[in-house]
């Protein structure tokens, strides 16, 4: 097995075959700069701190001026509540590369306080240079929409954002095609109509699969859980999108598609196989184990989720819906096609509101709707009732998280849920309703 092999699995997640072709090449002493690398993204991504970070630090040694590894090294100690260890690695790349805007991203993230003023004309300067990479501009108008914002000049924030996305959509405008068009076209359209074979009707597992919006209180959901020492996170993963596609791709992209006619079949024998093989890359998939799955989008996927599990418990997180649609247009979330254009962003949410509305009636005590702004209002109250509808035993402990140094938090709130859980601004909208009003007149909800 080559390096190339194991690239190959670690992005089709394949993390623990992966570890074992890099482990090899590390014991041949081959390529040690980039086997040391790899190696810390796959105990990364494992979640093993201290692996991790031993085998990134040993990358750096042989190669002390790598941005790139500095990079990750920084977001490793990040995603673990470790602030000062990121933000003087980040202090370290300014000084060697003033031009990277990957820091100034970074430590925004860190702390948005640390954008400043004076770092305006060198993200113009980014914009404005010719060989600089659609990532370099996104990022670069990103952080010049977050400086408009900070002078409250709303539309001017909007319209670096606009410049930001469209640089993301550009590079990354193949991404998720087929899934986007198995949701678009397949399931919120003929989300009532499948049919299941070999069905299984004893059932070991006990999953949670936490479903909705993106910037909904997903990530304080999972990490609260997660302080449960009996349950296993597996983050966002789309290993259910994988098998599902993995059956019907052959069907959904042949010539000539009759989307009114579709049959959409799914085979549970198959369908338990791939996905045990795809989570056993991830940890030991095994009864004992209780894990948690945060692949948002799975909301289309509920149905098939409970013929696959049936013991599965759904924790739906939402919010004000026109807060959510600013809330993502705020953020980067590249893998995300449908978050780089507003008509997007709200067509998505028309459809996730038919799809989830439509499985609650069909499944009332599988699913729990769980509210970002009571949640953060009354973080106690609300976390039992969570604790109790997955069956688990409330525990204190489950509100000093923040505290927990062991925890791995990689989304972009990783910094923000070190702190304490508190009230947020929830009225988004309201300093952007010039750019919302056009869509009221078809969208009742916004």
């Amino acid at each position: 097995m080559d390096i190339e092999t194991g690239k190959k699995f670690v992005r089709e997640r394949n993390y623990i075959d992966a570890e074992k072709i890099f482990i090899n090449l590390l014991q041949k002493g081959e390529n040690l700069i980039l086997v040391n690398y790899f190696l810390g993204i796959i105990y990364f991504e494992l979640q093993k701190y201290k692996q991790s970070k031993f085998h990134y630090e040993n990358s750096l040694k042989l190669s002390p001026n790598s941005k790139e590894i500095l990079i990750n090294l920084a977001y490793l100690e990040q995603s673990y509540g470790k602030l000062k260890e990121a933000k003087d690695i980040y202090q370290k790349l300014l000084k060697l590369d003033p031009y990277y805007i990957e820091t100034y991203y970074r430590m925004y993230l860190l702390n948005p306080n640390s954008l400043k003023e004076q770092n305006e004309n060198l993200f113009l300067e980014i914009i404005k240079k010719k060989n600089s990479s659609l990532h370099e501009r996104s990022l670069a108008n990103y952080l010049l929409s977050k400086l408009e914002k900070k002078r409250c000049k709303y539309e001017l924030e909007i319209d670096y954002l606009k410049k930001s996305h469209t640089d993301i959509f550009n590079k990354k405008k193949n991404y998720n095609l087929q899934s986007n068009f198995y949701y678009q076209n397949i399931i919120s359209k003929k989300f009532t109509q499948i049919t299941f074979s070999n069905i299984k009707k004893k059932q070991k597992y006990f999953p949670i699969f936490i479903v909705g919006l993106p910037r909904s209180g997903s990530t304080l959901i999972e990490t609260i859980l997660s302080s449960n020492n009996k349950i296993k996170s597996l983050g966002e993963n789309s290993v259910i999108n994988m098998a599902i596609l993995n059956q019907v791709s052959h069907k959904i992209f042949v010539k000539n598609l009759d989307k009114k006619n579709f049959h959409f079949s799914i085979d549970c024998l198959e369908l338990e196989s791939f996905v045990s093989r795809k989570f056993n890359n991830l940890f030991d998939f095994n009864e004992k184990v209780r894990f948690i799955d945060k692949t948002l989008e799975n909301f289309f996927n509920i149905e098939i989720i409970l013929n696959l599990f049936p013991n599965a418990k759904f924790l739906h997180c939402y919010r004000n819906l026109s807060d959510a649609i600013i809330a993502i247009y705020q953020s980067l979330l590249p893998t995300l096609s449908w978050t780089h254009k507003l008509d997007d962003i709200i067509n998505y949410i028309d459809d996730y509101i038919k799809i989830i509305n439509y499985f609650k009636k069909k499944y009332p005590d599988k699913i729990m709707d769980i509210k970002l702004e009571n949640l953060t209002e009354d973080n106690k109250k609300i976390s039992k009732e969570i604790f109790n509808f997955c069956d688990l035993e409330w525990n204190e402990k489950s509100l000093s998280f923040n505290t927990n140094k062991n925890l791995q938090i990689k989304t972009t709130s990783n910094v923000q849920l070190r702190d304490k859980v508190k009230n947020y601004d929830y009225d988004k909208y309201k300093h952007y309703k010039f750019i919302l009003s056009e869509y009221k007149k078809k969208y009742k909800w916004i």
